[in-house]
């Protein structure tokens, strides 16, 4: 049996534990609590210095809510009791329309709206109307979010700005969700946000994305024919092409600077082709010359396929000059601009390009002789594929360039020349009047007289 004195002790060391205990949680209790308030003031002083006005500032056991207010924009900021490093806010702007627009992180399989500016398109999906999505997002909106991107996750969704942050990061963090609200709360016109945006904004791409959506959807209003206007002088030479493509008449002179611009090839040689032949003969050999001068290649194509369409006979010599003097892709262009011309005249170059250095552009020559030759081309095109007996595509092209011509010619009636069976391009005779040369079925190259006849 145990003592009673020592029962006695026993219990006195179990009450004073229980009661340690008891003063343990309650301690735990009013710190946890002393922890909250303290948070909640630092919350307070944030607010403050955003010049909001405080509506309700909530603890309990688990969570720690305050919500404030400034103008149209309502801010709530949320986390669990227990961790500072978790912390919710969010704005909620109120701007008619902004419950569909959507800029998160960037989803796998899922392409989202690209408003032309690569750094902030790599960076966030964004999805929503179009016009009201190009028009929120000028330079200084994408600043902000790209900057705030950084310190947490951020999303918009369900019209409401949404940034994971934590108490340290609040400070900097909430005047710029502020400023991004007070964005989005502006009642300006969505057609006015796009007109600014695209005469103003510094990304060349963003411009002229914010102007394609003027011409799409409000094509009619006096600030969308302004602002279209104005991009014919825009600094951007794509945005200046396209702008010039959709004045039509209008943008004539715009296209012409740009075509006789050296600043850009690509956007010189686009312009080119967009003028085509509204280019004078003089126009569009003045630009080719400055072009194969610095080497604008794309520009050299785009003069040598206005030559060709024009098909006439100063374009043909001007033609027939870059495949003597040129080579490479150069030459082989020039060769295949010859071709479209469709002219008579263009034949005899072509046949002289069958003696090319380069035998890419004598390949070239055979195929478009194959387009427009005539019987003459016949026998060059067979000494072009006997100079290069183990070229298999010249061979083939000169092949195929003598059956294209065949196609084209009458059948054979006496004094015409025949391409028949059994060898393309050979010449055979056939009986016929006195004096009269004949091509058919005989022998290859064999002059023969109707019997009878007498011989001188």
């Amino acid at each position: 049996m145990w003592d009673l004195s020592f029962l006695g002790l026993m219990g006195s060391v179990i009450g004073i534990l229980i009661g340690a205990r008891g003063l343990w949680s309650l301690g735990t209790f009013w710190s946890g609590h002393r922890d909250g308030r303290r948070r909640l003031r630092v919350w307070q002083h944030a607010a403050a210095s955003g010049h909001l006005q405080v509506v309700e500032a909530a603890s309990s056991s688990a969570r720690l809510k305050l919500v404030a207010r400034a103008g149209p924009l309502e801010v709530r900021i949320e986390a669990p009791r227990s961790s500072e490093s978790s912390l919710q806010v969010v704005v909620v702007p109120g701007l008619p329309g902004f419950s569909d627009v959507r800029i998160r992180r960037p989803l796998p399989q899922m392409r989202g709206i690209e408003v032309g500016d690569e750094p902030f398109d790599s960076t966030f999906y964004v999805g929503g109307p179009p016009r009201l999505v190009c028009a929120l997002l000028d330079a200084e909106v994408r600043r902000l979010l790209l900057s705030m991107n950084t310190k947490g996750r951020l999303e918009i969704v369900d019209g409401e700005i949404q940034a994971e942050t934590s108490d340290r990061q609040l400070s900097y963090l909430l005047p710029r969700l502020l400023d991004l609200g007070h964005r989005f709360s502006r009642p300006r016109d969505v057609t006015l946000r796009l007109v600014r945006n695209a005469r103003r904004d510094p990304v060349p791409e963003v411009r002229l994305q914010n102007l394609i959506l003027l011409v799409r959807e409000f094509p009619e209003n006096p600030a969308t024919v302004k602002v279209l206007r104005r991009a014919g002088s825009d600094s951007s030479p794509k945005v200046r092409l396209w702008a010039g493509r959709e004045l039509g008449a209008e943008g004539r002179d715009v296209l012409m600077q740009l075509a006789a611009s050296e600043e850009d090839d690509d956007y010189s040689a686009q312009a080119v082709s967009a003028l085509g032949l509204e280019l004078t003969f003089e126009h569009t050999r003045a630009i080719l010359v400055q072009a194969l001068r610095r080497r604008h290649i794309q520009t050299v194509r785009a003069c040598l396929e206005v030559l060709g369409r024009s098909g006439t006979a100063a374009a043909v010599k001007a033609l027939a000059k870059v495949v003597v003097r040129e080579k490479g892709e150069v030459a082989v262009a020039a060769a295949q601009a010859l071709g479209a011309a469709g002219s008579a005249a263009a034949e005899p170059p072509l046949i002289q390009a069958l003696q090319h250095k380069k035998a890419e552009v004598r390949v070239a020559a055979a195929k478009e002789l194959g387009r427009l030759g005539s019987a003459a081309a016949v026998l060059p095109l067979q000494e072009a594929a006997e100079r290069s007996p183990r070229d298999q595509e010249i061979g083939e092209a000169t092949r195929q360039a003598i059956t294209e011509i065949q196609s084209r010619l009458p059948a054979a009636s006496p004094g015409q020349l025949s391409l028949a069976a059994p060898e393309v391009g050979r010449l055979s005779l056939l009986q016929a009047e006195v004096g009269q040369l004949s091509l058919a079925t005989d022998p290859a190259g064999q002059l023969s007289l109707p019997p009878g006849e007498p011989k001188t």
